[in-house]
């Protein structure tokens, strides 16, 4: 046991006192006896003996409440192990990890969760020792140290407090708990503490926990949360244009996820839908607590260009972060095809089919060539390249060819009279297409579509009500080998005859048509469904509806964008008065612009020269959502070392002070000072059974 206030000790001589009054008491005077009196004597004699012993035991219990109030002003301290194994003025090691994600930003009864923990970390810094190493682990997306080395001025710690702002970013508990182990890993000092100030939501746990505790034993860890009561918050973790058919004055399909990680139900929210600074959708919802929804609303965009947009909770709650979630929606205001093939009527029928016009006034610009016309264009400027009925390419068509579905776009083959079989089988199997090996003839009576994925993309707002026969007549159709694992149907016949398959290179696709649109082949030239079918395939090949998606980005995450069309591989990112300047990498089909970590929110612009390459839209990262209190027991072991939970309003300054001198005692020997003074004034009272004075007969 050791005393805060060791000089007190000194004051213990006062325990003198109450023996020094006792003896006085007990002063001898020259008796002087009345004969009168004599015969109280012999009373006397018989009750002395008891007000003695009472006596005795007052001087006792006197004696003891000045020794007790003495020693609980002295303030004894239990030693801890710290205390013992360095001292209680020892010099310690002190991490301070604090978390700044943006689930701080939800609203307590201190004004936010950050503010909290501003205060409360303040006074953890006030009763640290003067002597002490200190350093604050940011607990970030990636961990941020402060200062760059441990220091012992107080001062700078607090300022930089003080300064901190949330991030929009999120981050990791586990992982700065990783960096203090590496920090005091390096420290000679006997003593070592962590103190981690955090909401413990479950955003800032990983999604698997380390399998064995971070911290070691000898390390003294103190988890202060400061997340209180329920909590209301829906949020909208997602959202995501599904439509893959994107063209002019064409309704548009959002996809979006809410979330509602509070701890009530909620009733009639209100979502509106912005695009281009204006509302152009709205809904309600009512969602359960912990329960995630998928919503999707159609609107029509009343522009063209890059757009950007946002999905937005009409009514606030705790955690505004998350109220609002971007996206960018793509709207060619044409696309450029190039239908390569022989110069005959399947090449002329399907260019007609997309541009009925002729002329090029159509949604679908369309230049038909040559193969060997192909080969000299640059394949930059068309959105889709169609072949149909196409004799032999060059040896080097295939790497352009793949090299051309890297970049997100596609390619639409078909059959015909001048389709040269062997020639394109090498080609198109490196495409994970099935290779043709032969012309079936069904003539004269033909076969027709037995089975048809609506669902597919490609008839996306082409038909208001299920149909109920669609097909045109095939008079021939290629005979095709197995189909690869890749590729998939998406129209077939009797027997599993494919008509249209799919297959994916890259990010681009490609379609294959077994049939062919030339009349000796198909009535598909006078069918209703052929135009929309084609002009449906020039758009979803074209990728503009899932080219959006590739435009949004997490806060804290680093990002990669791949540009097609691009010269210069010098780039700004702009927002406001930032600008970050990036650097391309030329590769397959285009350039890979690698985007830093973005901290902050917002909409920027990818600037070159001055002129807009494309917009982008950074989120607040999904699992920041989660600000509900997430602190299991499991939770708290893996963080290891020798854990100490604070509660709420408990006095830091006494949490420090017992961690490393040990538990006070003043209290016990108050309550023991007050517990022998009552003691003492309750025997003290003389019962009139004991008075020395006669009693009336």
């Amino acid at each position: 046991m050791t005393f805060l206030n060791s000089a007190l000790l000194a004051a213990l001589s006062l325990g003198l006192i109450p023996i020094l009054i006792h003896l006085l008491n007990r002063q001898r005077f020259k008796e002087v006896d009345f004969p009168t009196l004599r015969f109280l004597q012999e009373m006397q004699r018989q009750k002395m003996r008891r007000v003695r012993v009472r006596q005795w035991i007052l001087l006792l219990l006197r004696t003891l409440a000045v020794l007790a109030l003495v020693l609980a002003m002295a303030r004894p301290v239990l030693r801890s192990e710290a205390s013992l194994i360095g001292g209680g003025d020892a010099r310690a090691s002190v991490v301070l990890v604090l978390d700044r994600t943006a689930s701080m930003n939800a609203e307590s009864p201190g004004g936010t969760r950050f503010r909290e923990l501003q205060v409360r970390a303040q006074e953890l810094v006030q009763a640290l020792g003067s002597n002490d190493d200190i350093q604050i682990v940011w607990s970030d997306s990636k961990p941020v140290l402060f200062p760059d080395a441990p220091t012992q001025h107080k001062t700078l710690i607090r300022d930089e407090i003080e300064a901190a702002t949330v991030t929009e970013s999120g981050g990791s508990i586990t992982d700065a708990i990783g960096v203090a182990r590496s920090i005091l890993g390096q420290s000679q000092n006997l003593l070592k503490e962590v103190y981690v100030l955090s909401d413990f939501s479950g955003s800032v746990w990983p999604s698997s926990l380390p399998q064995t505790p971070i911290l070691p034993d000898d390390v003294r860890l103190y988890v202060l949360n400061l997340a209180k009561g329920n909590i209301s918050n829906v949020g909208i973790a997602s959202a995501t244009i599904t439509s893959r058919l994107i063209a002019p004055g064409r309704p548009v399909e959002l996809s979006f996820t809410v979330a509602n990680s509070g701890n009530d139900d909620r009733n009639d929210r209100i979502i509106g839908v912005y695009l281009d600074g204006k509302r152009v959708a709205q809904t309600r919802l009512s969602i359960r607590a912990g329960e995630t929804r998928t919503e999707s609303i159609r609107f029509v965009p009343e522009s063209v260009g890059d757009l950007t947009g946002y999905v937005r909770l009409e009514d606030t709650d705790e955690f505004p972060n998350d109220d609002v979630c971007r996206y960018v929606l793509r709207v060619p205001a044409r696309l450029n095809t190039a239908i390569v093939g022989a110069d005959a009527p399947a090449r002329r029928l399907l260019a007609l089919a997309l541009d009925p016009s002729g002329r090029g006034e159509s949604f679908v610009h369309t230049l038909e060539l040559l193969p060997a016309q192909l080969e000299g264009e640059d394949w930059s400027a068309f959105d889709a390249i169609f072949v149909v009925d196409a004799p032999a390419f060059s040896s080097a068509f295939s790497e352009r060819a793949r090299a051309y579905l890297q970049t997100g776009r596609g390619m639409f083959v078909a059959g015909g009279p001048n389709f040269d079989i062997r020639a394109h089988a090498s080609w198109m199997q490196e495409m994970g297409l099935p290779v043709p090996t032969d012309v079936e003839d069904f003539s004269p009576g033909g076969i027709r579509w037995t089975k048809v994925d609506l669902e597919h993309p490609l008839f996306e707002g082409i038909f208001q009500d299920k149909p109920v026969d669609i097909s045109p007549t095939f008079m021939r159709l290629f005979a095709l080998a197995a189909t690869p694992s890749g590729a998939s149907t998406i129209i077939e016949g009797t027997g599993g005859l494919r008509f249209l398959v799919e297959a994916t290179q890259g990010r681009g696709r490609v379609l294959f048509l077994t049939g062919s649109p030339d009349p000796e082949w198909s009535t598909m030239y006078r069918a209703g469904v052929f135009s929309p079918l084609m002009t449906g395939s020039a758009a979803y090949l074209a990728g503009f509806g899932e080219s959006g998606s590739q435009l949004a980005f997490t806060v804290g995450e680093d990002a990669e964008l791949i540009l097609r069309d691009a010269e210069q591989l010098q780039y700004d990112l702009v927002k406001d008065d930032q600008s970050f300047r990036l650097t391309a990498a030329p590769v397959s089909g285009g350039q890979s612009l690698r985007i830093p970590p973005i901290q902050q929110t917002g909409e920027y612009r990818l600037m070159q020269n001055s002129k807009l390459v494309r917009p982008v839209v950074i989120n607040t990262p999904k699992h920041e959502s989660d600000v509900a209190l997430s602190e299991s027991d499991s939770q708290l072991e893996t963080l290891g070392g020798d854990q100490s939970v604070l509660a709420e309003n408990q006095n830091i300054e006494l949490v420090v002070r017992e961690g490393r001198y040990g538990h006070e005692l003043w209290k016990m020997f108050l309550m023991i000072a007050l517990a022998l003074l009552v003691a003492e004034m309750l025997i003290a009272r003389t019962p009139k059974q004991e008075s020395l004075a006669p009693q009336p007969a």
